[in-house]
């Protein structure tokens, strides 16, 4: 996949369909696989999908140091220019959300229309998950956990019950996307200091771009409150709750999904 050099180090990103631009912001730890082809073939129907790995993850370049919020948006920015894309819609999710928030802080001009997904607006006004769940995105392999089995643990955070009875043949397509390019320790843990640092809910006022916040109901890692106070502190944002989703509610319900930004970004001038 192609590169982009940005900030010193080299930005993978792919780009589908034609239209308007939208960037996608991945979360913690995740690449540009996370988001699977029936979400980004609905929306690159539509529109120009750009798909980016936040730096440690996928193509991208995996640095020891400098792993913030602030420095995931300057990525992002940076992204955007090097394409010669003036501005953009954006759709970041949990830490992509966090990095979404401040590059339409950082960098409002270059953001045209906001999307921010099952994220909080900084640790100062988080309502948080159970720290059981919590502590489950801290497993790794090792100590008789295989990879695989990690992976498993970790789904309770990420999915609903129903949906993984459901679905083992996608979760296990799922993890093996995952797997064929693993972030490495130093990043994770990178990534992870990012979110403990997060602050922005003083910021949330300075949002200008037109903003959707969408997140499931049913998500316990980012329990959905956090989606309704991210939505009061912006002027004029705009609420989805999905029913029966849990934090991974684009993988789960792709199309609602797809819809929702669909009919959102259509009306942002």
């Amino acid at each position: 996949m192609p590169t982009v050099p940005v900030n010193g180090i080299d930005i993978g990103y792919e780009l589908r369909g034609a239209g308007p631009p939208l960037l996608m912001i991945a979360g913690f730890r995740r690449s540009r696989v996370i988001w699977l082809e029936p979400l980004v073939e609905s929306l690159a129907g539509r529109r120009q999908v750009i798909l980016m790995d936040n730096r440690g993850t996928g193509d991208s370049g995996k640095p020891q140091e400098g792993y913030s919020i602030d420095a995931f948006a300057d990525d992002c920015a940076g992204v955007l220019k090097q394409l010669g894309f003036a501005r953009a819609h954006v759709f970041g999710v949990s830490m992509g959300g966090m990095i979404a928030q401040r590059l339409a802080v950082r960098h409002g001009g270059s953001v045209q229309g906001l999307v921010i997904g099952c994220s909080h607006c900084g640790n100062s006004r988080a309502v948080p998950a159970e720290r059981r769940i919590w502590e489950l995105l801290r497993l790794t392999p090792g100590e008789g956990l295989s990879p695989r089995e990690v992976a498993r643990r970790q789904e309770e955070a990420y999915f609903t019950p129903s949906f993984r009875a459901a679905n083992r043949p996608l979760l296990d397509r799922l993890f093996e996307l995952v797997s064929a390019n693993p972030t490495p320790p130093h990043a994770v843990r990178g990534h992870l200091a990012a979110i403990e640092a997060w602050e922005g809910c003083a910021d949330l006022g300075r949002i200008k771009a037109p903003t959707l916040v969408i997140a499931g109901e049913a998500d316990p890692l980012i329990p959905a409150e956090n989606s309704r106070i991210i939505a009061n502190g912006i002027p004029g944002a705009q609420l989805r709750m999905l029913a029966g989703a849990s934090h991974f509610f684009w993988v789960e319900q792709p199309q609602a999904t797809a819809n929702a930004l669909n009919d959102f970004l259509s009306h942002v001038p």
